[in-house]
């Protein structure tokens, strides 16, 4: 008898059968049993697997529920159950296959189908097929597992999660859930064989990617971890084959000797020979204004250029220490202590907020690093003066009065935040490593110049202005700063001046064809320097493949064959760089949200000599935040639970995480 009776039973003297546990009928003519197992498939899935099972001779079912705990879904569709009773041909008619039973009962199951990672039987009912994965039987050949094993790595690599997962009940569970026959490898596997292999293959990728690429620039840091683990991190940027600016990390590794400008430089040396990186092709590194990083830069003899982010933070830090700011700066810190420290004072400050018709906002937390922190606080601060006043003088029974805001106070906050509201939306806007930035570092702080002469001559006949004789005061802290770092870099000139933002609007010159002569030098040295590649060749074979036969009215009219050409290899460089140059100066700047490689890309053979160096001041970074974003992973992989990891694992978790766009992910 077949096992399906186990759930139906005949009813209305044997013309229909009805199932036990949804109490539904269906009409049952001869002895046909395949309605009542659809319906047990279509609604009853757990139990069909259970009888299933049971009617191939397989023990120890994994579906031992009890028929009255099995849950009803009414939402199943109705249309494609009743589709499919009704298709469904009688198993009386069936011819039985060689070899095969010819019991009605029965289902026809042919041999097992095996491809080239997994083992699966395909149970056949009648005409309809139905890929049934039975785990008790399903098995993975070596290279299955290996591929299975490299997703688990990519997982864990790309995604900063620790190698205990592969430890964790819960996970081991899930895993096994998914699939009963795979084994999760053990910590060791991944720690000296999947991870490094990875590690290994996207080294090699990205070393392929650079040795194709013409120039770079480099950023670089330091970083002492939470387990008090020291590292170095390297950051390449050039341009692509599809001429956009990417970046690349080539290495977060241990630096365990003192972070001398030696020390420094002997490491970004072995990475520079690691990934095979010629003198010539680097432009430029940019770093903090530590004196072990400029040592270091004076050591490798490369192009500086100073983080424009390390510079504000300095000249931020600055302002706040000014006498007549940075006792109102303490004031703040020690209002935000109040509510850091106390959640009865956040209660309380919100009945405040309440009673006077305030926004529910909480006083954001301040950091010593971050100065835009502070920012954010004393924006907060001044929204809720009218509160926090009232808060200040009650709570407590008045305890922290004194610390009740004047007016002069309010004055001055709302100074700072005048000057260092714009100076973190330049921070934030410079910080990118996906589009054009050096070039606009001098700009900036020609903006920053002009800024200060305005209220210089708003102020020169009302010396007792205090508001603007801060913000003056804060102005020129700020252009110090930057003068300091910044004042007649050559590299950062022919940034700006090769971008057709800017051009030569933002830089100071007392005579123009002095400066004219300078980039002309500066673009027929790098000229040169290339071309032991080839590259004045492949320029000379680009406009050559542009020359187009000449046909109809061009025969008659057109200029001689030879003239473009040969003028072209006849002409001594530097005049070839002097009419390029001043073509490129007299025509119009484009708009600033243009892409300035997009530009140069589709104005190549315009200007052939000096789009070579343009395509390598481009490359320039205004900021180290490069380096930072390694260490803000850095940071989230080397926490307090894994302390023990190793200097070399760290690096390559690190590296992997910053490489994930370069990684071959695993394909099935």
């Amino acid at each position: 008898m077949s096992e399906v009776w186990q759930v139906f039973s005949k009813d209305d003297g044997g013309l229909k059968v009805k199932c036990s546990i949804c109490k539904k009928k269906y009409a049952n003519p001869g002895s046909s049993t395949t309605n009542m197992w659809n319906h047990l498939k279509f609604k009853h899935k757990p139990k069909f697997i259970e009888l299933d099972r049971i009617r191939m001779g397989l023990s120890g079912s994994a579906f031992n529920q009890d028929v009255s705990n099995v849950s009803i879904d009414e939402d199943e569709s109705e249309m494609e159950e009743s589709n499919s009773l009704i298709s469904q041909p009688s198993t009386s008619n069936y011819e039985p296959q060689l070899g095969q039973s010819d019991s009605t009962d029965a289902c026809i199951y042919p041999s097992p189908i095996t491809d080239t990672s997994s083992i699966a039987i395909v149970h056949k009912t009648n005409s309809t097929l139905t890929k049934q994965m039975k785990m008790t039987q399903f098995t993975l050949n070596k290279s299955a597992k290996k591929k299975i094993d490299n997703a688990l790595a990519y997982f864990i690599a790309t995604n900063m999660m620790p190698y205990s997962l592969v430890e964790k009940e819960g996970f081991k569970l899930f895993v096994n859930a998914l699939n009963p026959s795979y084994k999760l490898p053990g910590r060791k596997t991944l720690t000296e064989s999947r991870i490094p292999s990875m590690y290994s293959e996207t080294r090699n990728i990205i070393g392929n990617i650079i040795r194709s690429a013409d120039v770079f620039t480099f950023t670089t840091d330091c970083w002492t971890s939470s387990s008090n683990q020291p590292f170095i991190g390297l950051t390449c940027h050039f341009i692509n084959a599809n001429f956009k600016l990417t970046s690349a990390c080539l290495g977060c590794i241990e630096l365990s000797e003192d972070h001398t400008g030696e020390n420094i430089a002997d490491v970004v040396q072995m990475l520079f020979l690691d990934y095979e990186i010629p003198d010539r092709k680097i432009c430029s590194i940019v770093t903090d204004y530590g004196s072990n990083m400029l040592k270091a830069v004076r050591n490798l003899n490369i192009p500086h250029v100073a983080c424009f982010g390390h510079a504000l933070n300095t000249a931020v830090s600055r302002i706040f220490n000014m006498d007549e700011i940075k006792d109102v700066v303490h004031k703040v810190k020690l209002i935000h202590n109040i509510f850091a420290h106390s959640w009865k004072a956040v209660r309380e400050m919100g009945k405040v907020q309440e009673k006077f018709s305030l926004p529910n906002k909480k006083f954001p937390s301040y950091s010593k690093t971050r100065w835009w922190s502070m920012l954010e606080l004393i924006n907060v601060i001044i929204e809720q003066e009218l509160g926090l006043t009232s808060f200040l003088r009650t709570y407590k029974n008045g305890g922290y009065k004194n610390l009740a805001l004047q007016e002069s106070d309010i004055i001055v906050l709302k100074n700072l935040s005048c000057i260092i509201q714009p100076i973190r939306e330049i921070t934030d806007n410079l910080a990118g490593d996906s589009y054009v930035t050096g070039s606009a570092i001098l700009p900036v702080i020609s903006s920053l110049k002009s800024k200060l002469s305005q209220i210089t001559q708003l102020n020169e006949s009302d010396d007792t202005d205090i508001n603007g004789g801060q913000i003056k005061n804060m102005y020129t802290t700020i252009i110090e700063v930057l003068d300091q770092r910044y004042q007649d870099n050559k590299l950062l000139i022919m940034c700006t001046v090769l971008d057709p933002r800017f051009k030569i609007e933002y830089i100071e010159y007392d005579n123009l064809s002095a400066l004219k002569k300078t980039i002309a030098e500066f673009c027929e040295t790098t000229y040169e320097s290339i071309e032991s590649d080839g590259y004045v060749n492949n320029i000379s074979n680009q406009l050559a493949s542009q020359k187009k036969p000449k046909t109809g009215l061009s025969v008659i009219f057109g200029t001689p064959e030879n003239n473009n050409m040969d003028n072209f290899q006849e002409v001594p460089l530097s005049q070839k760089i002097k009419n390029e140059l001043d073509l490129y100066i007299n025509n119009p700047k484009i708009g600033v949200e243009q892409d300035p490689l997009d530009w140069w890309n589709i104005n190549k053979t315009t200007y052939p000599i000096i789009f070579v160096s343009a395509k390598k001041v481009m490359t320039v970074q205004a900021t180290s935040v490069a380096s930072e974003r390694i260490f803000s992973k850095g940071g989230c992989i080397l926490t307090d639970h894994r302390s023990s990891l190793t200097n070399e694992h760290a690096s390559q978790l690190i590296f992997l995480t910053m490489n994930k766009d370069y990684i071959d992910k695993p394909v099935f």
